[in-house]
């Protein structure tokens, strides 16, 4: 047998193996999935804008949450608490996936105003670190326990600080059609509608309280959107999109 004919079957299985390599690297990357809750472009000066937002997840009913804002495609933020990341990082990480906005809550729950300054920075800190290592990002907003903020307070937060001016009571009376209730009667453009997905009671109120909403005319955003345009600003508390709280 002469050497070409022993080297050719080489050279042949060779050159398949590169030809397969570099049909392989031509094959177009699988598309992405789109969010499913993509924020709607729309300008909050001119349209009846409200943004809903929920406290203290992730939690045990956050996913069921989240399957009703993905079939009503709305889009809401949620200011978690950096222990409940560290329980559910794939619930977080599905918050972002499908579009929705993400603001701290603090690590631990605690009233800021009764904290040194070191400990509201471990507070912003550690949660920033569970945010972004499950899902790959930091949050840009902070939602303080209570509410309660203060000047000095203020000032130590790296991020604007939002509140609300629609109190479901949610927490207090677990009731999902005076949850319904009072957001409508309360709602008005520039809202900030305050829930919290880590009661059953407060999920159920979701499917008829969007949907009402946009029956009355209002378009569901999120915080970042509801500002926009707007001067928000780092340390300082804001509870409506047309006011700050001092």
């Amino acid at each position: 047998m002469s050497m070409s004919s022993r080297v050719t079957p080489r050279l042949s299985a060779l050159l398949l193996g590169i030809l397969l390599l570099a049909g392989c690297a031509s094959q177009p990357s699988e598309p992405q999935p789109e969010p499913v809750a993509t924020p709607p472009a729309v300008d909050c000066a001119t349209t009846k804008c409200v943004a809903l937002t929920f406290d203290d997840g992730p939690g045990e009913y956050t996913n069921r949450l989240l399957d009703e804002l993905s079939e009503q495609h709305t889009p809401a933020t949620f200011f978690v608490l950096g222990k409940n990341v560290k329980k559910y990082p794939k619930t977080l990480k599905r918050m972002v996936d499908e579009g929705h906005q993400i603001g701290s809550h603090t690590f631990d729950h605690k009233d800021i105003t009764k904290l040194t300054a070191e400990g509201i920075e471990h507070e912003v800190q550690w949660t920033d670190e569970a945010i972004e290592q499950a899902a790959g990002v930091k949050p840009q907003i902070l939602r303080p326990p209570y509410g309660a903020h203060g000047a000095v307070y203020d000032r130590l937060i790296p991020y604007p600080l939002v509140l609300w001016d629609v109190d479901t009571l949610d927490w207090k009376h677990h009731d999902p059609q005076k949850t319904v209730r009072i957001a409508l009667e309360e709602a008005k453009p520039g809202s900030i509608i305050l829930m919290h997905d880590i009661h059953e009671s407060s999920v159920k109120a979701v499917p008829q309280l969007v949907s009402k909403l946009h029956d009355a005319g209002y378009t569901l955003v999120t915080v970042d959107q509801l500002f926009a345009g707007t001067d928000f600003k780092p340390a300082k508390a804001y509870d409506h999109r047309f006011k700050t709280n001092p």
